[in-house]
């Protein structure tokens, strides 16, 4: 049975109904929390059931646990699951520190145990037949690469704006690296940093090439406190592809890629894949990885850790505007 630690508004909004799903049974969602004192209802009465978080690690019936604690809290997390005895499937990034992917997959081997990443946009068909095309274009040169994910400010008390849990560059500029690195960046040439804007309230980043790379330059922009944007876009001087949306597709949305060739005032799409569900995609995946008994570990820790390190001076910094 899988369970969870931790309540973000991602898994009320979700995760929780596909967990409930891969239970492949009725019975309520059990999620621990750090808020004791026994086990209690949700508004949503018969689907979820709140209790401690020790008393998740304790249950025999959980033999995997989904983390969906505040970002700074992961590590511990995963390790005291480990611990337990139990899988684990975490929301991304799984740390802030590359030293604590390996630790946890030292822990997970040791435990026979596996460890997976949940970073849904990747598993959406959108992301896939987006790549697909870009890679079966004859592209001429320079080519760009970008990705930029901007959202709007959050109060205060939002966990991402804590020093603890890594600002926007935890929360964003995860999918901005991430996707330049599926584009064919080497995430070791990145240079990455913050940007420093008119607004004192915004935590923004970037991650540019510091070497082009065979005639291609990739950059990426992340903030929170800015207008919403979000998408991925190739471009070369004869035509520019662009894949909307592609890091928080709404559940059963489908992916939409437009192309605009040079001298053409309006974008044609060109795909439209049909409506999908990435998270439950990444999940499924997750879940499949959790039962091969041939697999131990942290699934992908060399990549993961690499793009962890990349970001970790920005993630483990205090930004400006955090109390």
């Amino acid at each position: 049975m899988i369970a969870a630690i931790g309540s973000s508004a991602y898994l009320t909004r979700r995760t929780a109904p596909l967990l409930r799903e891969l239970n492949g049974m009725e019975s309520p969602l059990l999620v621990g929390t750090d808020h004791p004192g026994g086990a209690r209802s949700t508004e949503r009465a018969g689907k979820t059931v709140i209790t401690d978080r020790d008393a998740v690690l304790a249950d025999r019936n959980v033999d995997c646990v989904y983390i969906s604690s505040a970002t700074g809290r992961h590590f511990e997390d995963c390790r005291e699951a480990l611990a337990a005895g139990k899988h684990v499937l975490v929301e991304k990034p799984i740390c802030l520190r590359a030293a604590e992917t390996a630790e946890l997959d030292r822990l997970a081997r040791a435990a026979d145990r596996t460890v997976f990443e949940c970073l849904s946009y990747p598993y959406h068909p959108a992301w896939r037949e987006f790549v697909a095309r870009v890679r079966a274009i004859d592209r001429a040169e320079p080519v760009t690469v970008s990705a930029v994910f901007r959202i709007p400010g959050r109060e205060a008390k939002d966990f991402r704006l804590h020093p603890r849990h890594g600002g926007a560059a935890a929360d964003l500029g995860t999918y901005c690296v991430d996707a330049l690195v599926r584009l064919g960046a080497v995430v070791e040439d990145l240079a990455i940093g913050a940007v420093l804007l008119a607004d004192s309230d915004t935590d923004a980043g970037a991650a540019v090439t510091s070497r082009p790379r065979d005639s291609r330059t990739f950059t990426g922009s992340w903030a929170i406190g800015d207008t919403y944007r979000n998408g991925v876009v190739v471009a070369d001087p004869v035509r520019r592809l662009e894949l909307f949306r592609v890091f928080s597709l709404p559940p059963d949305a489908p992916g939409l890629v437009v192309e605009r060739l040079r001298g053409e005032q309006e974008p044609t799409s060109v795909v439209s894949s049909g409506p999908a569900n990435a998270t439950r995609a990444c999940l499924e995946y997750g879940m499949r990885q959790v039962r091969d008994t041939e697999t131990a570990g942290l699934v992908g820790s060399q990549v993961i850790a690499r793009r962890i390190a990349a970001l970790e001076t920005l993630t483990t910094v205090l930004p400006a505007h955090a109390s």
